[in-house]
């Protein structure tokens, strides 16, 4: 089942970690899962989201973080976004 999602403050809570501590960029890009509980979002939530969420990526440059944070807190929070697919650079991009 994959209907989860995060909250305001776990959404806002990621952003931040991803634009401003590389150590959780590193292991978030490597194990999303892992990372998402190590701060603080449930079990139960991690394992409902979005498998496409929780497979190894390469993440955006922090400062793409720091603006989806900006942007986050601008409109209102999750109801803007409503998943948690994250900002990523995509190699094959023509």
């Amino acid at each position: 089942m994959s209907d989860a999602s995060l909250t305001n403050d776990q959404a806002q809570k990621l952003l931040r970690e991803l634009s401003s501590n590389s150590g959780f960029r590193q292991r978030f890009q490597e194990k999303p899962a892992a990372a998402l509980v190590e701060l603080g979002i449930p079990h139960e939530t991690v394992v409902n989201l979005n498998a496409a969420c929780l497979a190894p990526m390469r993440l955006a440059s922090p400062e793409v973080f720091q603006a989806a944070l900006k942007s986050f807190a601008a409109e209102g929070g999750a109801q803007a976004t409503l998943t948690m697919i994250t900002p990523h650079l995509r190699l094959d991009a023509k």
